[in-house]
């Protein structure tokens, strides 16, 4: 049986690796929306605490041999 966990983490992981390189891409390319706070950087920032999380969880909670052969 899989924990809903590990899907929490891939779900967040993979939205992480989504925004951080767009994240970047504004941020180095010069393309920020014209927001009040847009010095911030928020979509960079969002992205890169996304996949670290994400990969946390995922590693944490990802199924194991040992697992399997508890049942």
């Amino acid at each position: 049986m899989l924990s809903i966990w590990f899907f929490v983490g891939a779900l967040t992981l993979a939205y992480g690796l989504v925004l951080l390189p767009y994240g970047a891409w504004e941020w180095f390319g010069h393309h920020e929306p014209s927001t009040v706070l847009n010095y911030l950087h928020p979509t960079f920032w969002w992205g890169l605490l996304m996949t670290l999380f994400g990969s946390i969880y995922t590693i944490r909670y990802r199924p194991r041999r040992e697992d399997v052969d508890k049942i």
